[in-house]
């Protein structure tokens, strides 16, 4: 699009010549008739070297000729130029495809997009503007809110629910049998798993459905790929949960809550409301509203974390000067 058209649409202001830009690019691989996002000074100088246009912050001095997009903020464009440039995605278009499955019973809203060799059974609803993508399979009694996008191949087990406006990633699974065991014997498993609106799964995500009741994630949650949620927990509004992390059964994570990746949750731990994980932290205790813990094994509250690791330190050097010590005195052996 033009630089003068996306100066508008993000109320900035062109300096230098209009030009027609293909692309959204970064400092250092864009060229001629691309656009590269100077989001820190430090990119400067390989964007100016580049020949591409420019989108920058008010008040960033910049010499030479260079055509460019003025913006208040850069943070607060950023996620605006990324949608002007962003490609549609083209899984199905309205209607079902001809290589697709809809059982006698099914609702499919005229507007919602089925997928190639997708496959709708008998009971379950699919809402307006809602997109099933290649190989997704729609199970008994399932419902897909209003304008929510399931990526190619995602299963939903019989009696799942996704809200309005969630994206749930390729490949993943929702409503599958927990991992309960009692005996030796499975458990029958006879909850449901329930999506809020507006959450999102990224791609390979598990999320087991409960012994009875519900798993349940709430509204506005975003949740990274290859996560793996257990039996009947519980997820509050607002949590964000990097990738590569494992939720053990009957969780409790309240509103709020931040993970960072590679988070592992025992079971019938709670969460409190705004608690923060650091990637890569073995959770067995409950954590309290708030508080932010550090990774390990065990995790532990950050200031106890930090207290361990200045002692771990001062013993060290304590070692250190013990072995000095004996040196100067002539002892080779060790302390």
């Amino acid at each position: 699009m033009w630089l003068s058209e996306i100066a508008e649409r993000l109320g900035g202001r062109l300096e230098g010549p209009n030009q027609w830009v293909t692309r959204l690019a970064s400092p250092e691989e864009a060229q001629p008739g691309e656009l590269v996002v100077v989001r820190e000074g430090r990119y400067l100088e390989a964007a100016l070297a580049s020949g591409a246009a420019l989108l920058l912050e008010e008040g960033v001095p910049c010499s030479g000729s260079t055509s460019r997009v003025r913006v208040p903020s850069v943070a607060r464009a950023w996620p605006r130029v990324l949608a002007l440039f962003d490609a549609p995605e083209r899984w199905a278009s309205p209607g079902v495809h001809p290589t697709a499955w809809v059982e006698e019973g099914a609702r499919v809203d005229p507007t919602a997009a089925v997928g190639a060799y997708a496959f709708v059974a008998r009971g379950a609803r699919v809402g307006p503007g809602v997109v099933v993508g290649p190989y997704g399979y729609v199970g008994e009694g399932a419902e897909v809110g209003p304008q929510s996008v399931l990526e190619p191949r995602v299963t939903l087990y019989p009696g799942t629910r996704v809200g309005a406006g969630c994206r749930i990633g390729a490949g993943s699974v929702l409503g599958i049998i927990g991992f309960g065991f009692q005996d030796g014997q499975r458990l029958p498993h006879t909850g449901r798993v329930v999506l809020e609106d507006g959450v999102e799964l990224g791609a390979h995500c598990v999320v087991q459905r409960s012994v009875v009741g519900e798993t349940r994630i709430g509204a506005g949650s975003k949740i990274g790929d290859l996560t793996d949620i257990g039996h009947n927990v519980r997820i509050g509004r607002g949590v964000v949960m990097v990738g590569n992390s494992a939720v053990g059964g009957s969780v409790v994570i309240e509103d709020g809550v931040r993970m960072g990746g590679g988070v592992v949750i025992s079971d019938h731990v709670r969460l409190g409301r705004g608690a923060t994980l650091a990637g890569g932290s073995a959770v067995s205790k409950s954590v309290p509203p708030g508080e932010t813990w550090a990774s390990g094994v065990p995790a532990l509250p950050i200031r106890r974390h930090w207290r361990r690791l200045a002692l771990l330190e001062w013993l060290l050097a304590r070692e250190r000067a013990l072995r000095g010590l004996l040196r100067e005195r002539g002892g080779d052996r060790e302390p």
